[in-house]
């Protein structure tokens, strides 16, 4: 059961510019520039500080960063990393963390009116990712490898018209996208109750690109488009090499389908079918042939519980109580090494689960007072285990999970208070990892943690 007294983590923001600022006094641009600070903890006093940035009077290849106001410091690890710390707020050194990217479309990414972002996905091998929009379409990008430094200004990227793939499946919002393993193939649900397979081949461009306009995108057809759910589709899992994949519905339906054929096998109800609001695979089958043999499925439910679908056996058992107060499960994180499941609320609550037993949460944490929903969850493994949170304030963030924890391990910085929607995480070199994110302000971000 979800503890009474979820502990409560800071907030520590900063000006999404300051990477800028920094990078416009170190070039000569400009002799000095401020930029802010600020620090959030529910139930305290916010505390605000104003920053000025202005080459060392010595060493003139150095910015130093002066608190001209304010009862917090912000320091420069030797990486390269700004670390805010707040002694009253509990905020000890939390490194803040600008994006190395972002994609903006150069239609839906209008500052003055964004398209917002409903689904997204990043494919296996980070080759391309996948959008969603409100309307349906579906539009998909190649990735262009970081060449900004680790800690300076985000790499401004807006892809030529000609250079994406643009699709329309869905009637309505597109709710959920997912990657194929060959990173060539695209399943996404949309809130018109359908799913779609869709090729993810990325334009031919070596001619070189075209005067861009709308019709120049290429157009993406689905290969295969499946009906039987009876509300919005919440979630997808590919099942094995992809011959198979399942779906959960507000309709509070867990189905599997076959692929060649489009066709559904009978129906997983949830707990008195209750809305099915995330889902994540618990485990998967040992034989790819019998992709549903010896395969469970964690799934979210409206009360806040979590019960486990056995897709052999088709039925269920809840393994979670419900969070009283906090909302449904909207988001699910599963770390199969660490043995953990993390469940997001849509009030805010996040409840960390050892998954050999799961009667009580092994922690509970939360940020904030306002009771932001949780948008969307990943897990980072490693020698210590963190977990990306995504959330409708568009404040994400890094958690420390075990050994210590939770704190916040640290901020994603680069929004503006639009809400996140979705994050993946994928491997990159030397033992990090990259987060993408993606929201209402219909950008595309990419941090290297």
């Amino acid at each position: 059961m979800a503890s009474p007294d979820p502990i409560v983590l800071p907030v520590a923001t900063i000006d999404p510019t300051f990477p800028s600022v920094i990078e416009d006094v170190f070039s000569g641009a400009v002799p000095s520039e401020k930029f802010w600070i600020s620090c959030y903890k529910a139930s305290h006093p916010s505390v605000h500080a104003k920053i000025q940035a202005e080459l060392d009077a010595r060493d003139r290849d150095l910015v130093v960063t002066t608190i001209l106001e304010g009862d917090l410091t912000l320091d420069r690890a030797t990486d390269g990393k700004y670390l805010v710390s707040c002694e009253s707020l509990g905020v000890s050194k939390t490194p803040v963390l600008p994006p190395s990217q972002e994609y903006f479309d150069v239609e839906r990414s209008n500052s003055q009116r964004p398209q917002r972002i409903t689904a997204f996905d990043i494919s296996p091998d980070s080759s391309r990712f996948a959008t969603g929009f409100l309307d349906g379409t579906v539009f998909l990008y190649s990735t262009t490898p970081s060449s900004s430094s680790k800690f300076g200004p985000a790499q401004q990227i807006t892809p030529a018209i000609p250079t994406r793939g643009v699709a329309r499946p869905h009637q309505s919002t597109a709710t959920h996208l997912q990657f194929f393993p060959s990173s060539r193939v695209l399943l996404s649900a949309g809130a018109d109750f359908a799913l779609c397979v869709l090729p993810a081949d990325l334009p031919d461009t070596s001619s070189g690109p075209e005067a861009p306009s709308t019709a120049n995108s290429t157009r993406l057809l689905p290969a295969r488009t499946m009906r039987g759910h009876t509300r919005p589709v919440t979630a997808t899992a590919i099942l094995g090499p992809g011959r198979n994949v399942l779906s959960t519905s507000l309709d509070g339906t867990l189905k599997v389908w076959d692929i060649p054929s489009s066709t559904a096998l009978p129906s997983v109800p949830s707990q008195s079918t209750q809305p099915i609001l995330s889902a994540t695979l618990a485990s998967v089958a040992s034989d790819p042939q019998s992709p549903v043999d010896g395969t469970t499925v964690f799934g979210g439910l409206q009360d806040g519980s979590v019960q486990l679908f056995d897709l052999r056996a088709r039925n269920g058992v809840v393994q979670t109580p419900a969070t009283t107060g906090y909302g449904g499960a909207s988001a699910l994180a599963h770390s199969t090494a660490q043995h953990l499941l993390s469940v997001g609320s849509t009030k805010g609550l996040v409840c960390i689960y050892d998954t050999r037993a799961m009667s009580k949460a092994v922690t509970t944490f939360k940020r904030g007072e306002g009771g932001a929903g949780v948008e969307d969850l990943a897990f980072l493994d490693g020698d210590e285990t963190r977990l990306v949170v995504a959330s409708a304030d568009g404040l994400p963030y890094v958690a420390n999970v075990l050994p210590d924890g939770p704190s916040v391990a640290s901020e994603l910085v680069g929004g503006d208070c639009d809400p996140v929607r979705s994050v993946r995480v994928r491997n990159a070199e030397g033992g990090t990892w990259d987060v993408w994110s993606a929201g209402d302000d219909a950008v595309v971000r990419r941090w290297r943690v």
